[in-house]
């Protein structure tokens, strides 16, 4: 209920700009729906940070990444940038691979013609120096979970005999 109020004080300010840091910590599914509602016809910016994947695909049609200094805007919501991104890391990794095994190729190609041995240290050189992308791993893992049919509850909620009520001393 604290959060509800904090977040109705914040709304009623009506901002140009939402700085929001984990907004549906705290708060009820309903309460969830509502913000995201409120949030997609909302006219100002929003700045969000979240970890409720659904809320920021919900709400989001830009994502920027934040990486070594750098700001990488995306004008996708959040499940379509880790697309995008996932597919120019496998862009990258499969450039520097291409780039890897010719380097290597010229090197065995070249290694022993004395006119050639200073390019093939350069070469060699330069595949020692070279940062290997990685491609982040895919979480494919899924979670499954199964909740039996709740018992149905009886008719009559309360039986009472020879009960009884009293007030005072």
């Amino acid at each position: 209920w604290r959060m509800r109020i904090e977040l109705a004080k914040l709304l009623l300010r009506r901002p140009s700009v939402f700085l929001l840091d984990e907004p549906t910590n705290h708060l009820d599914i309903e309460s969830i729906q509502w913000l995201e509602g409120y949030l997609k016809e909302y006219n100002g910016a929003v700045v969000l940070i979240s970890h409720d994947r659904a809320f920021l695909d919900n709400v989001t049609t830009r994502t920027i990444e934040l990486s070594l200094g750098k700001a990488y805007d995306y004008k996708v919501p959040y499940s379509r940038y880790v697309e995008l991104r996932r597919e120019q890391q496998m862009a990258a990794y499969l450039n520097q691979q291409k780039m890897i095994e010719q380097t290597e190729e010229f090197i065995e190609r070249f290694r022993y013609k004395p006119t050639k041995s200073n390019q093939v240290q350069s070469r060699i050189k330069q595949l020692e120096k070279i940062e290997r992308i990685e491609i982040d791993e895919e979480d494919t893992s899924a979670l499954n979970i199964k909740f039996p049919p709740a018992p149905r509850s009886g008719q009559i909620v309360v039986e009472a005999k020879d009960a009884g009520m009293s007030f005072g001393a």
